[in-house]
């Protein structure tokens, strides 16, 4: 019940920073916790995980046993495997794992997994910080839709659904995030595209193969440290 009055409170109209094109995505990192918060692009990692062609699908397996996460994606999406701990736009220091990326140079869409090396239980408490985190983060930030009856790896799990408005344009940022705790510990799934009007159809045109990403995933939960926040 506590869920469904924090998110009618949540609905608020506010404004966010212009964002750059240039491949970034919304988990930002900073150097600490209480630093500003501002938005950095993902780096090319040295070597990423290996993954598995499935060429008869047009999608490819992607596994890191280090965090343990597989899912299937989109043969022709990119990978990078930033691998960085950092403050996110939903309050909390995580790893970013792993960032895919859809075809195009100027208007794409982004799929992040996230995991929180700090262990907890209360699924919906982790929810409700990461809901008022985005409000108070991004000013002109809408909630358009939630899902409190989700499940990703047999794990009970939330999805919200946003917009974020720009300050200075018509331009949008849209976005939603699912969070699941598996054995303690917390993961975190992002699908956004950013700076577009209205009118672009881009983060239509591959959000059902997100949320396919999503229903594909294997959680194999590891303990990195064991700490509790």
């Amino acid at each position: 019940m506590c869920v469904f009055l924090l998110l009618i409170g949540c609905i608020v109209f506010a404004g966010c920073t212009d964002s750059t094109p240039s491949r970034v995505v919304s988990a930002t990192p900073t150097t600490a916790a209480t630093a500003p918060l501002t938005t950095t692009a993902m780096v090319q990692t040295s070597a990423a995980t290996p993954v598995t062609p499935a060429a008869a699908t047009g999608l490819s397996t992607y596994k890191n046993a280090q965090y343990g996460i597989s899912l299937r994606y989109p043969s022709t999406w990119d990978v990078q495997e930033p691998d960085s701990l950092a403050m996110r736009d939903y309050g909390k220091s995580t790893i970013n794992i792993v960032n895919f990326y859809s075809p195009g140079k100027e208007t794409y869409a982004v799929f992040s997994v996230d995991i929180d090396p700090y262990s907890a239980t209360d699924l919906e408490s982790y929810y409700n910080h990461a809901v008022l985190a985005l409000q108070s983060y991004y000013p002109h930030w809408t909630m358009t839709k939630h899902n409190p009856q989700m499940v990703v790896s047999e794990n009970k799990a939330y999805r919200i659904d946003y917009k974020v408005e720009h300050e200075d344009s018509i331009k949008y940022d849209y976005a939603y995030q699912v969070y699941t705790i598996a054995d303690k510990s917390p993961y975190i799934f992002t699908y956004q595209v950013q700076n577009i009007p209205p009118s672009d159809g881009t983060y239509n045109e591959y959000l059902d193969e997100s949320q396919d990403m999503i229903k594909s995933a294997t959680i194999t939960p590891v303990s990195l440290t064991g700490k509790t926040r």
